[in-house]
């Protein structure tokens, strides 16, 4: 069903101050990001921020919220093509590593200003980190279970291995500037992770 004019300007203003929020938000705070400057940002009054959303903070959830549910959704939509364990795993460290190059504003509110906070962390490990944690242990189980990785592993520990290593490379690339390949970078850390670092005979 096609939208009307007025239903496509009310997405447009809705996207536009969630676009606007993470930008502000990573450029001056979270406790210095009034609702009036993300409002001026988005090019709208203050009152049509409180139209669509109740707080700021549920700006800034439905803004991650959002984040995260392209990120889930690439994913599944890669893996109707991409089926062996170890290359989904390189799939999903590649989507990763690639979401600071994609969004620096989310990258940066990512790995600063959410984890400045108490409640949004808590927020964040109940909903988007648990389901990053399970939908890596399912692939490291569907490896186990064909005979491509080890049985004696927990997929929990190798899950958080994965989650941890690619958080710092990304908190490395905001904090520093420096620029990863994400291809390349995605394929070593997946090969570190399975193989480790002792070299072969």
């Amino acid at each position: 069903m096609k939208k009307t004019e007025e239903e496509l300007a009310a997405c447009e203003k809705y996207q536009r101050i969630l676009d606007a929020a993470v930008e502000v938000i990573a450029e001056r705070g979270y406790f210095k990001s009034p609702v009036s400057e993300i409002a001026k940002r988005a090019g709208v009054a203050d009152g049509t921020v409180y139209l669509y959303f109740k707080s700021k903070d549920d700006v800034l959830r439905t803004a991650i919220d959002r984040r995260f549910d392209r990120f889930y959704q690439q994913i599944t939509d890669a893996f109707v093509t991409i089926e062996g364990p170890r290359e989904q795993l390189e799939y999903i460290a590649l989507v990763h590593l690639e979401s600071y190059q994609v969004n620096r504003s989310m990258a940066v509110l990512l790995q600063t200003e959410m984890r400045q906070s108490a409640k949004f962390i808590a927020e964040f490990s109940h909903r988007h980190l648990a389901k990053y944690i399970q939908t890596v242990r399912e692939v490291v189980r569907r490896g186990q279970q064909e005979g491509i990785f080890r049985k004696d592993l927990s997929d929990g520990v190798v899950a958080h291995c994965m989650f941890g290593t690619i958080d710092e490379l990304v908190s490395s690339a905001v904090f520093t500037g420096r620029v990863y390949d994400a291809k390349v970078t995605a394929a070593q850390v997946i090969d570190v992770l399975l193989n480790g670092i002792t070299e072969r005979s």
